[in-house]
């Protein structure tokens, strides 16, 4: 059953940040410095996705017809390693704190920052992205475990809509930076090599000073919760076995879906864009820029469109809000395919759409395995639902590398389009022919 924080008693003895009742036992500057680490934590990651396509251009000199295949791979190692760290890093955190860990991996993020623009070739490349992984890996692992451990029960989900929002306008922030920072170099006299390794040495020291505020700023010792972990494979089959339920099973394919929506747009956006611009005669700067006007029109939309993606998915049963996400991501996904020159004005009604579009398909996701998954054995669901979110970027990284290059560069985008419009017919089928016994039920937590 779903908490009411209109008529749950709070715990007087923790203390309350703005409308959330925290747990006894920690202080509003471990509040404060898990919002402010929040609004950096995805932005993290999308600076370098961002900002690759320069890298590419000026210091690696990547040919134009190869780098759709090369952005692919790189997002693949970079998952696996998150894959195979997750777990073990969930672990390590009920025995050394989240503090600690939470630190590392910003410390890992200015380790790859700092070596990535260094890199020689290809394989160095490579290997500094799997370094920077491993600082995804920890943050990714500790932001959510941590936004687990603060919050009273029943303010659990407004902790989690404020530091979602964050990191909304968190991502913006950065996008906007990213997109002119190259450029504010070389218009200060430096060279495009220098200037695109400035720009990453920039981000760096962000990230080193935030692994000193994360360390001074969050609770430490050892938890008092412990999280509970299951070997891969038990997981696997008690989610497996849970999936029996239609719309458990809806749920994992919309895992798989989603995920691969945002990947293809952190991806490979900035990429079209970027060789966009310089085959219509800009410089790359002008290019990585003007490019950044779009993506950041993108990730606003997403930004300002969740509040109404909630409406939807709290006002209609969670299949048809599902059935309603699907729909106008596969408008988004697939209008991209129509247009052959992305820096032109269309652009911008297809990013509006692709905005909402990869905002709801998220959401709508998590919001349904949120209200499927039984409390008994809700974590092996949860896992593998995002097992089958890992997936789905692995595969929308590899297919959509190739795509890119051996098609078209909105191909990738075509691709997530196809694959949301399937899924939007699979769910309308699930909400026509499943048991409609539980199409009415209350949302438990969302994970």
């Amino acid at each position: 059953m779903a908490y009411d924080s209109a008529t749950a008693e709070p715990d007087y003895s923790g203390i309350k940040v703005g409308p959330v009742w925290i747990e006894p036992g920690f202080s509003r500057l471990n509040v404060y410095t898990l919002l402010y680490a929040s609004f950096f934590t995805i932005a993290s990651s999308v600076f370098l996705s961002f900002t690759q396509p320069y890298l590419f251009n000026t210091i690696l000199n990547i040919p134009i017809e190869t780098q759709g295949t090369l952005s692919g791979r790189l997002v693949l190692f970079n998952e696996l390693v998150v894959i195979l760290l997750i777990g073990p890093l969930g672990i390590l955190a009920d025995k050394i704190g989240r503090r600690p860990i939470y630190a590392a991996g910003y410390f890992f993020l200015f380790i790859g920052y700092m070596l990535y623009p260094t890199a020689e070739s290809i394989s160095e490349l490579t290997l500094y992205r799997m370094v920077f992984a491993i600082g995804v890996a920890c943050n990714t692992a500790m932001v959510a475990t941590i936004q687990a451990d603060y919050p009273q029960d029943a303010w659990r989900g407004k902790l989690l809509g404020l530091c979602g929002l964050l990191q909304g306008i968190g991502v913006v922030i950065v996008l906007r930076t990213s997109s002119i920072l190259p450029g504010w170099f070389v218009e200060h006299g430096m060279d495009q090599i220098s200037a695109g390794r400035m720009a990453f040495w920039t981000f760096a020291v962000i990230c080193l000073i935030n692994a000193v505020i994360v360390r001074l700023g969050l609770k430490g010792g050892i938890p008092s919760v412990k999280t509970e972990k299951e070997p891969l494979p038990t997981l696997l089959k008690r989610g497996f076995k849970a999936g029996k339920n239609p719309r458990i099973a809806l749920s994992y394919v919309a895992a798989f879906v989603s995920r691969g929506d945002l990947t293809v747009v952190s991806t490979f956006f900035s990429l079209w864009l970027v060789q966009a611009g310089m085959a219509s005669g800009y410089t790359v700067e002008e290019a990585l820029a003007k490019g950044g006007l779009f993506f950041i029109l993108v990730q606003a939309v997403a930004v300002l469109w969740a509040p109404f993606a909630g409406l939807i998915i709290d006002r209609f049963d969670r299949v048809t809000a599902l059935s309603i996400a699907m729909a106008i991501a596969a408008t988004g996904y697939l209008s991209l395919g129509f247009i052959g020159d992305p820096t032109q004005p269309i652009m911008y009604g297809a990013a509006v759409i692709l905005g909402m579009g990869e905002i709801n398909a998220v959401l709508a996701a998590q919001a349904l395995i949120g209200q499927e998954a039984p409390k008994d054995g809700r974590g092996a669901v949860v896992g593998v639902f995002g097992f089958f979110g890992a997936i789905g970027i692995l595969l929308a990284a590899s297919i959509g590398g190739y795509l890119f290059d051996a098609w078209m560069p909105a191909g990738p985008f075509v691709l997530m389009g196809a694959a949301n419009a399937t899924l939007f017919i699979i769910a309308l089928s699930v909400r026509i022919l499943a048991d409609p016994s539980t199409h009415d039920t209350p949302a438990e937590e969302t994970p």
